[in-house]
């Protein structure tokens, strides 16, 4: 627009000296036409010059506005990027801080990973013992009893040690009533005599056909199975249960003082040809008395049978 402005002053100002040069060659001719004509091309000039400037006013006036606007536009901008760039130096520390936690919850979980292998390591060796032990046991789960009155063990079972049988004297009322498998092979240490003690003698078949003061031996026998029992007054085992040997309930004279009740077996045998009568544990055979003993099934006066029997 102000181009358009500036070639239009630019031809009226053209025109105006074309004219001026043609009025001055008739300047003698019509001199007051002059003068009436310079003036009035000379006030157009002016005021084409005038609007020229107003419109230039006018642009810089916009320019200036458009100036302001765009430096505002500038300061916003710097502001968001300030505060961009702060949240970007937050969310950076945050990053930071939680890369930190990171490292620190994969230490820890390496760590916990650690005895955790640690302790399955533990928990498969004890599985393992415990696997190796059940198998052991359950390979030979085993049970021992004493075979009185034999040297040796029945068969089907495994002889762990041949000995002869000791314990109190009958005659003593103090001292353990149980009957030992003495071993043959006896061993001691330096221990001094105690001002209390108790006794321990060796055992006597008593009133036994063929064997009476004789000395009783005993085997100690392992058999495969778990569990071994006496049952007294049969010669028969339950129902599953494997027979070992039968025999005869022993135990003291009715008159002596107590004592334990043993199946001594049918076929006993002494331990040594000698007859000492020296006494000691005595093995009596034992007699039924009907009464309290019911009668039938049980006959008065009837040596009592006994079997060992294992499951």
């Amino acid at each position: 627009m102000a181009g358009v402005l500036l070639l239009s002053c630019f031809l009226l100002a053209v025109a105006g000296v074309i004219s001026v040069r043609r009025d001055a060659q008739q300047l003698t001719e019509e001199p007051l036409r002059e003068k009436r004509t310079a003036p009035s091309q000379t006030s157009k000039s002016d005021d084409c010059l005038g609007a020229l400037l107003a419109q230039q006013a006018a642009e810089l006036s916009s320019l200036k506005d458009k100036l302001h606007i765009l430096e505002i536009n500038q300061l916003t901008a710097k502001s968001e990027l300030q505060s961009t760039k702060s949240e970007l130096q937050t969310t950076k520390s945050e990053l930071q801080s939680t890369k930190s936690e990171l490292q620190s919850t994969k230490s820890e979980c390496q760590t916990t990973k650690g005895e955790l292998q640690a302790s399955q390591a533990k928990l498969e060796s004890k599985v393992e013992k415990l696997s190796l032990s059940a198998s052991a046991v359950k390979k030979e789960p085993g049970s021992s009893f004493i075979r009185w009155g034999r040297k040796s063990c029945p068969n089907n079972t495994t002889l762990v040690y041949t000995g002869v049988a000791g314990g109190k004297h009958y005659n003593q009322k103090g001292s353990g009533t149980n009957r030992l498998c003495l071993t043959r092979t006896p061993q001691f240490d330096n221990t001094a005599k105690p001002p209390g003690f108790d006794l321990l003698y060796g055992a006597e078949y008593e009133h036994i056909p063929g064997l009476h003061d004789r000395e009783v031996p005993g085997s100690v026998c392992l058999a495969p199975q778990s569990t071994t029992i006496m049952v007294p007054a049969t010669l028969t085992c339950p129902p599953g249960w494997t027979p070992h040997y039968t025999g005869h309930l022993a135990s003291e004279h009715r008159e002596h003082y107590g004592g334990e009740h043993i199946c001594l077996d049918g076929s006993p045998e002494d331990d040594s040809s000698l007859v000492r009568n020296d006494d000691g544990l005595l093995f009596y055979l034992v007699v039924t008395v009907c009464g309290s003993l019911p009668c039938p099934p049980y006959i008065n006066d009837k040596v009592v049978t006994c079997v060992v029997c294992s499951k």
